[in-house]
This record gives structure tokens, sequence and C-alpha cells, in this order.
């Protein structure tokens, strides 16, 4: 009898390719919430949750049933199903949305309402300038990336696209993003849920025939966008055979085999940690990460006599190099700064380059070296 498959979706994918650390205490805390809630707990999450610690599992089980959320993520939530139910009531006419919003919004949970009709103007913005065919919305696509084995099920991996429309000769997708975050197109084109995005699109057979699919980030909260585009053949000529294709189908193996091997490995970084909702459940996090969750209060009242420290530390320092001159630290010098009407003075870089910039680009040159001039 065949194994009930392991269904992966793009999120927890992610989380495993961000840091498995994250991607398992937050596959355990969601197999508890579940548990909780009279939700079905798959076998698999059963046996982790086993040989998991009991202590961790202790403190996990006492706020299962806690929100790990806040008002900006209800938000969020909220702005998604009401832009479902918006494409649904309308039959996906795209042009009859904006109007379902004016019917609906008033409906909304009091409390965030006016944030609500915030993302609701720029999402209206946003279809009136969507010049692709629409193909489908809320679209869930799905792959099996390791078949069945013997002492395994199969491992499913999964996405649903927010919009998905069709180009000249290429498809277009679209994610809703109702967060404070603003993307660059660099960091839209290295982000897992791109890549995964246009993978999958690849896989479908009606697809196949596809090479090039552009992703967009559609940040509802700003009425802006983020782009990058996918070309599945596309290779740097430095490396030939490495094709976009292949690259992304590695990140996600890699990501998978994570999962499988149940690794806990943490790969901290505060840009990570400071995100991640496992952060109160994890003890390798970023310590500036932690020392913030464990104690906001004291980390801002700390900031405030650091900035305090620092204001007299560079007054005196001012006046002493008024008397006597520059301050040698071991990697910088406190100096008078030049040309300057007033003495005022900074840190300055100890082996500053001599001669000109060769471009005068300041991110190209630093590719250069400082001693040679050039």
């Amino acid at each position: 009898m065949p194994l009930k498959p392991i269904i992966l979706d793009r999120t927890r994918l992610e989380q495993f390719a961000t840091c498995p650390q994250q991607g398992y205490l937050s596959m355990l805390f969601d197999a508890l919430k579940a548990e909780a809630e009279g939700v079905i707990v798959f076998a698999w999450e059963m046996e982790r949750i086993a040989d998991a610690d009991p202590e961790l599992i202790y403190r996990m089980k006492k706020v299962a049933l806690y929100s790990t959320t806040n008002k900006f993520c209800d938000v969020g939530i909220e702005i998604h199903e009401l832009i479902e139910q918006a494409f649904l009531a309308c039959d996906n006419v795209i042009e009859e949305v904006p109007q379902w919003f004016v019917d609906n919004l008033p409906k909304t949970r009091p409390d965030i309402q006016p944030m609500a009709i915030k993302h609701a103007r720029h999402i209206g913005d946003m279809l009136a300038d969507y010049h692709v065919n629409l193909l489908a919305v809320e679209q869930q696509l799905s792959v099996v990336f390791l078949p069945e084995t013997k002492t395994r099920p199969a491992i499913i991996v999964t996405m649903k696209l927010d919009l998905l429309g069709s180009g000249i000769k290429s498809l277009h997708y679209h994610d809703w993003k109702t967060g404070y975050k603003q993307r660059t197109n660099s960091e839209t084109a290295d982000s897992f849920q791109g890549q995964f995005g246009a993978w999958l699109l690849w896989r479908q057979p009606e697809y196949k025939e596809v090479t090039k699919v552009h992703f967009w980030y559609y940040e509802t909260l700003w009425g802006t966008k983020a782009y990058a585009c996918y070309d599945r053949d596309e290779e740097h000529p430095r490396l030939p055979g490495l094709t976009a294709q292949r690259a992304i189908q590695g990140r996600i193996k890699e990501a998978v085999e994570l999962f499988v091997r149940n690794c806990q490995d943490a790969w901290p970084m505060p840009e990570k940690c400071c995100w991640c909702d496992m952060l109160p459940f994890c003890k390798l996090s970023d310590m500036e990460a932690k020392a913030i969750a464990d104690d906001p209060t004291l980390y801002v009242d700390q900031m405030v006599v650091d900035k305090e420290s620092l204001r007299r530390r560079r007054a005196a320092a001012v006046a002493w190099i008024k008397a006597k001159g520059a301050l040698v630290g071991s990697k910088v010098i406190f100096t008078r700064k030049e040309p300057a009407e007033r003495f005022n003075a900074d840190f300055m870089s100890k082996d500053k380059p001599k001669g000109p910039a060769k471009t005068g680009d300041e991110e190209l040159d630093s590719h250069f070296k400082k001693n040679n001039g050039v």
C-alpha cells in the first residue's frame, strides 16, 4: 500500500532554505498548533514531535493557540482574502473588482478597515495597469519532486500563485505583498519565491514550451512593484551549462534534502532572525535579535545610553584634536574634515586609496586595488 505523500509548500521550503533551524521549529510549532485546534496532524509530523526536545515541545504547547501575528499581519490576511473573494465574485473580470471593493470594504473588521481601504486603493491602481491576459487566480501548482521509496513517502512540492497571466510567448505571475517591506528588483530576482514559482511553471505540461517567466511583487501598502525575469535557458558566458532552470532546481533540491534529513542547523543573521517568528524558541539565534526579543524596552534604552555616550566622547575628541591634532585609531583616524568653514571632525580611513578612481563610481571602484591608484 503506497504511503501518503509529504506535501511541502513554498513557505516551508523557503524556511529551510533560509535557515534549517527556522524550518524545523516552524514545522514543529505548526503541527502542535494544528493538534491544539483539532486539525489532523500527519504521521511524519508526529514522529518528529516525538523525537524533539520535550522541554521545547512543552514550551510550544503552552502557546500553541496564541497568535503569532500582529495587526499588520491581520490586515495582510484580510486583504488576501478580500482579493480572492473579489475575483471569485467577479468571475475573474478585473474591471469589476474595484466596484466589489467599494461594496464590501465597509464590511471589514472595524479596527483594520482604514488600512484595508489604503491597500485596496493601490490594488485598484495595479489592476488598472494589468495589461496581460489573465489565466488564473489563486492557482495551485504541484510537482512530485522525490518519488516514494521503501522508507519514505513521495515528496510533493507546491505553491499557490496569486495571479497568473500570459504575455508574448511568456508567462507573468504576481504575488500580493501587504507588509512594510519594499523590495528591489535584485532582491526579487534572488528570492526563493520568485525562482520557485518560475520553476514550477516550467514543469507544467501545458507550459513546456514557455521559456521566459516574468515575476512581480505587488506591494499593496505602498502601491509599488518589484520585478524579475527568469529565462529557462539563460546562462552566464563564464558559467556555460549552468542555466537558470538548473540553478533554481539545485536550490530547491537542497531545501528539500534539508527537510528530509530533518536538519536543524542554524544560519543566524540579524536580517533573518529579526523577521523570524520562531525567535522565542531558538537557542542559536543572532545575539542582537535575541536581545531585542528578550527585553525590547531595555534594548531601546541601551541605544539611547550608547548614543549619549558617543555624543559626549565625540565632543571630547573634537576638543582634543583642536588642541593637539588627529587621534589615530587601529582602523581609522578621527581628524578635522577638510575643507570646511567651521571646524568639523569625522572618521577617515587609514589606508585611503591614492590617485583618481578609474570610473568615478564608488560601487564599481571598490573592486579595484586600493593602493595602485587605478
